[in-house]
This record gives structure tokens, sequence and C-alpha cells, in this order.
């Protein structure tokens, strides 16, 4: 807050009388009056007022006082400080307000501020502007104005020309980015449009699949519905049966009383018809038998009776409850029927409730999936990015714009990417990004198993954790299977095997895995897994690799002590299982396994698994490259002996061998002849005096074994 009060000018009108104007002073440095802010001690100065004063009516004994309000008498203002306000600014506001008339009344508008509005009304209405709001032509009629209103302050124009200067500088800089931004409103207006158009669609399937998820669950618990009502049926005939069976057999067990009871009534009148025909007859023959007798024969008669009554109880109850077998199968067959048809019922209705529950995690699975989606889409809607400016690129590449629009015409973003990235490397972009599909190699004898497909198959494009997952299961199941088969078969039984049977996505594997090991064929895994495969190694080089170092963790299991593996430990080891490794490479081992830290990491096994993605160690990939130089070496020397050579019999070579290798075991030297002269072992046994081959093949086919030397 300052305590001086500047004059207030009055622009002259030129239109009502002449006025004098006064060039001001020039501009003598800030020698004025001085001012001071509260809360500060120190003073500021200011121009000189003639310097202040702009080239008006001088002559006039009244300021303009503008804007209107009504002014207090002098009285009226409270008093002045001594330390803020200095005597010469005191008497200079006291002389210009001298001049000020002490009345409480409006003072009109400036002629000149009556004409800059008058002529901003008169330019807007001319150029039909709107009454309100932000537009180009307002903008324009105000800066002419304020132009007009700068050239007339002559001694404030340099500030007011920087202060609008920097406002245009804004203004045209805000203008620039909005054009710049034009396109990228209408590309976002057209990726709303696509989103949206998506989210129908989304939202139009995900109702058709509700729909007829919704009516298969209802035609399943009709046919559920029904089958229960079957069932109940069923149980209701059984029970029906049972009872008509019980009654049955009540009717049996009657007449089958019935019966007896006729039989012992028929019996019982045919043996008194004849005691009486015999009693007859006896009556004729002895009129006059004795009276003892007859008294013996009747006593000897009732006990006979009682015997056969007893008999006929006996019976009665030990095979009153017996059914005739020709009835008894009858029943068991019926019966035997109903429970199968009971136990498919069962069963029908079991696989309909799995395929029910099924049904219902499939349709929760595409709900989550829907609101998956969605919520992706929402987030996209909120920071998706404007696409960028491509044709910026067209200046870097060889051609220019013509050639530019000829590569990146109808490609999306991820695919101009490529075409930049292939312009960038030299190559075509064909060789950059492969096909979404493999074409078949055929069905012919030369092609792989894993690889005999015809028509086009799917790329996955799969990376190298799976590929050595695969190559990993493989070597395992290659282990464990009893089968003695050709690579290749072995291989695609393999992944036939981990697909479920399904012979197609076998195939699919096989190329994919081909593709993955001809990209990844950096990897020292990948890149023997893939030698093998085509032959150009022998799987014997990978075996053997494994073998070694499951016999190196077994001997330092035994050496260490309490876990704890020692170079020198590790260097006996070593000299103790490969008798025949050079000392040097005995070295170069001890120096890798002891730039890895704690050796305790040897005693872990060596396995292979599908899980693992069979990374192996710097001291195993050393190994295994020592290894190789040491099958290298042992074949160069066997080359150098067959220097003079062009053909040569197996018994020369088999010569040749046990002089570089006396101590050679005759099983690896008979492998050593069958890899190198093509052969099987038992023709190199049986026939070895007639198989002859050139030493370049043998040569070749040995490089690509497994060929050590035994001994020192």
């Amino acid at each position: 807050e300052t305590c001086i009060r500047l004059p207030l000018v009055r622009t002259p009108n030129t239109s009502t009388r002449p006025s004098v104007r006064r060039d001001p002073e020039l501009y003598a440095g800030l020698s004025g009056p001085s001012y001071s802010i509260r809360g500060v001690n120190e003073k500021f100065k200011l121009p000189s007022t003639k310097t202040l004063q702009p080239g008006v009516d001088q002559e006039s004994g009244q300021l303009d006082t503008w804007p209107a309000r009504p002014i207090k008498p002098a009285s009226s203002f409270p008093p002045r400080n001594a330390s803020t306000c200095t005597a010469s600014r005191t008497s200079v506001h006291r002389s210009r307000s001298a001049k000020i008339p002490d009345r409480m009344s409006v003072a009109p508008k400036p002629k000149f501020l009556e004409q800059l509005e008058a002529y901003l009304h008169r330019e807007m209405k001319l150029l039909e502007c709107p009454p309100d709001g932000p537009h180009e032509l307002r903008l324009q009629v105000h800066q002419e104005v304020f132009q007009y209103l700068i050239e007339d302050f002559k001694t404030y124009k340099p500030i007011l020309s920087a202060i609008k200067k920097e406002y245009e500088l804004f203004i045209a800089h805000k203008q620039q980015i909005i054009k710049q931004l034009e396109p990228h409103k209408a590309q976002l207006e057209a990726v709303k449009e696509e989103c949206e158009r998506r989210i129908a669609s989304l939202r139009e399937n995900d109702k058709n699949e509700e729909a007829g998820v919704w009516k298969e669950n209802r035609k399943l618990q009709a046919v559920i519905d029904q089958m229960r009502g079957a069932e109940l049926s069923y149980k209701a005939q059984i029970e029906k049966l049972q009872e008509e069976l019980g009654h049955l057999y009540e009717q049996y067990r009657d007449e089958a009383d019935a019966r007896k009871l006729l039989v012992a009534d028929y019996n019982d009148l045919k043996y008194r018809h004849q005691q009486e025909q015999q009693v007859s007859e006896d009556t004729h023959t002895n009129e006059r038998e004795d009276p003892v007798l007859l008294k013996l024969k009747l006593a000897r008669t009732k006990e006979d009776l009682k015997v056969a009554n007893q008999r006929i109880n006996t019976m009665l109850a030990d095979y009153g409850d017996v059914v005739p077998r020709r009835e008894l199968e009858m029943l068991e067959a019926s019966c035997k029927n109903l429970e199968t048809e009971l136990e498919v019922v069962k069963n029908d209705r079991t696989a309909l409730m799995g395929e029910h529950n099924v049904l219902q995690a499939l349709y929760k699975q595409v709900v989550n999936e829907r609101d998956k989606l969605s919520q992706e889409m929402n987030q996209l809607k909120r920071s998706a990015t404007p696409r960028p400016q491509w044709d910026r690129c067209a200046q870097y590449i060889d051609g220019g714009q013509d050639k530019w629009n000829e590569l990146s015409n109808g490609k999306s973003s991820d695919q101009v990417v490529d075409v930049l990235l292939a312009e960038i490397a030299g190559v075509s972009i064909d060789e950059l990004i492969k096909s979404d599909v493999f074409d078949g190699k055929g069905v012919g004898p030369e092609v792989p198993r894993y690889l005999k497909a015809t028509g086009q198959v799917r790329n996955r494009r799969i990376g190298r954790g799976e590929a050595n997952r695969l190559i990993n299961g493989f070597w395992q199941y290659r282990t464990d299977s009893t089968d003695v088969l050709p690579l290749d078969e072995c291989l695609f039984s393999y992944l036939v095997s981990i697909n479920n049977g399904d012979e197609t996505m076998a195939i699919e594997e096989g190329y994919n895995l081909e593709d993955a090991c001809t990209r990844l064929d950096y990897e020292p895994l990948i890149h023997l897994f893939h030698q093998i495969i085509s032959d150009e190694v022998d799987e014997k080089v990978f075996r053997y690799w494994m073998q070694i170092q499951a016999t190196l963790t077994a001997a330092l299991e035994q050496e260490s002590q309490k876990g704890l593996v020692t170079t020198t430990v590790l260097g006996q080891v070593l000299q103790a299982i490969l008798p025949s490794k050079p000392s040097d490479h005995i070295k170069v081992l001890l120096g890798v396994a002891s730039s890895q830290g704690d050796l305790s990491h040897l005693l872990k096994p060596c396995t292979i698994s599908q899980e693992s993605e069979g990374q192996p160690s710097g001291f195993s990939l050393c190994l295994l490259e020592q290894t190789r130089q040491e099958c290298s070496s042992f074949v160069q020397e066997i080359a150098n002996a067959l220097n003079n050579k062009s053909q040569i019999s197996v018994a020369d070579m088999k010569q040749v061998v046990l002089t570089l290798d006396p101590t050679k075991p005759a099983e690896e030297l008979t492998a050593l002849l069958s890899r190198g002269f093509a052969v099987s072992p038992q023709q190199i046994s049986n026939e070895a005096a007639e198989v002859t081959t050139t030493v370049t093949k043998l040569l070749q086919r040995l490089n690509t074994g497994h060929v050590l030397r035994s001994g020192p």
C-alpha cells in the first residue's frame, strides 16, 4: 500500500476546442517524489512529475476525475505520517488537489474514453460480433482499441506494448496448439466411436450367449426333471411288481397247500378203499378171524397213520415257502433288467449334472471376462494416449513422403513400428515379422515325424521359457521311455502325450518348437537340442554331459565335509572321474567354478524336468564346451593319421584308433566305427573286412558324434 496519490490525467478533446500541447521533459532518472511501503524501511523514488506528464492540455485549470466517484473534503482525509510521506510529496499533492472543487457530484466520462467505447461498439456492430463469449472478431476489435489507447499514452507505451505483445504471443501459441490438437480430436472421436461400437458388440454377444446358456440350462433342467420323474416311475413299478410278486407267491403257497391236501385226501381215500377191499376179501376168506389179531392190526395201522401224518406235517413245514424255479428265474431276470435301467438313469443324471456344473462355471468365466474387458475399455477411455504423428518419419526414410505413404498406408501403429524397425535394420518387413502361420512341409519321408503336415500351422511365437520347458520335458520323457524310437518319432510321441493325444496340436507344438530353436539359437541348451534333433550332433553328447554332471555331484557329496566344497576337493574329483581331461582344462573349470562364489552349488543334482526352464550354470556350460573341444581334437588326430588316404576300411580304421587310443574299450570302439561307417554294430562285427567309406564322410560323421579319448 503506497502513501502517494498521482495526479489524474484528462485526455484532451480536439473536437471541442484547440489545445496547446507541450512536450514533456526527457527522462532524467528517479529524481521525483518518493514513497514507501508499510513494513519496509526502504524508500522508493519516482520520476519527475514533469517527465510523467503526457503531452496533453496544460492550460485547463481542472483535471478529469474518472472513474466518477464522490470526492471527500480535504479535512476528511486521514492525517499523514511524517515517516512515510516526505514534505515535497505533500506539497505536490496539495498543489494538485487544490484545483479539485469541493463538491460531492459525479464527474462525466472523459471524451477520449467515450470515443473509444463508441468506436468499440460501432466496430463490433459492423463486424456482427456475438454479444458475449470469446470470439476472434471481438478480440480483433479490442486489440485495435487497446492499440489506440497505447498510442495516446506516450509515457507508458513501451510497457503497454510489451504487455500487449506478450498477450498476443501467448494467444498465438495457444492457437497453434489448438490447431495441432484438432486432428487428434477427430482421431479421439473415431477411437471413441470404435470403442463404443465394440462395447455394444460385446454386450450384444454377451446377451446372446447368456440367452443361449439360459435356454440350454432350462432344457437340461427339463431333461433332469423328466429323468427324475422316470426314476420315480421306475421305483413305483418296482414296488408294484414286488407287491404283485408277493400276492402271486401267496396264491402259489395256497394252491400248493391245497394240492398237497387233495393228494393226501386222495391217498387216504385210496388207502381206505384198498383196506376195505382187503377187509372184505379177508372177511370172505376168514369169516371168523381172531378179534385179538384184528385189534393188533388196528393198533399197527394207527401207528403207521401217525407216522405218515408226522411226515406230512414235516414236509409242509420244511417246503411251505418254496417257490417254483421257473417263476424264480423269471422274477430274477425282471429284477436285473430294472436294476440295469436304474443304473443307466443314474449315470445319465450324473453326466447331466456334470455338464450343468461345467456350463455354470463357463458362464461365470464369461461374465468375469466381460467385466474385465469393460474395465479395460473404461481405463483405455481415461488413459489412452493419442496416436503419434507417423508422417514425421517420412523425412528420414529413403524415398521421402511417397515411399513412406507406400510403406505405412493402411497399417496399424504396431505394424508401422515394425516397418520403422525393418527400415532401420535394413531388412524386408517379411524377414522381420514372420507370418502368423507356418506352411506345412508335407508328409514325405525326408520330413521329420513331428513336422509332417499339409496346409498351414498356427504360429504361436513361443518364447525362451516355454521352449526350454518343452526341451527339458522331452529329455525327461526320453530318459523314462522304455521304447527305443528315433528322435523325431520320440519327440512326436512326447508332444502327443502332453496334448492329451491330439496329433494336430502336437504338430503345431513341433512347428513352434522348431521356429523357437531357429530364433533362439544363441541359447546353449536350445542350440544343442536343435543340433541333436537335426542329426547334426549325436545324442550321446547330451547323455554324456548329464552323466558326467551326475557323477561329479555324487563324488563331491562323498568327498565334501558338512556340505562344503573347496577348490582342492573339486580338482581331485575332476582328475579322478575324468582322467583323460587335460590339466589346463581342469584349471579353467576350477576358475569358472570359483568365479561363481560358493562351490556348494555344485552339490545340487543336475536334473531336468518339464517345469524347469533349464538354464545351465557357467560351470556346466564350460564342461560341455570342453567336451566338444576334446571330441574335435581327437577327430583331428584321426584326420592327421588318415591324411594320405581317400578310402578306408573298418579294419584299417580300427587299427588307427587303437594306435591313437590303445585303452579304448571294445564297446566304445564299436560305437565309433558304427557311426563313422554309418552301419549297425552287428555289421561292424560280422562284415568288418567288407565295409569301406571315404575319409571325408568318415570325418564328417565323427565330428557330429561323441568321440572322446578313453586313455590319457
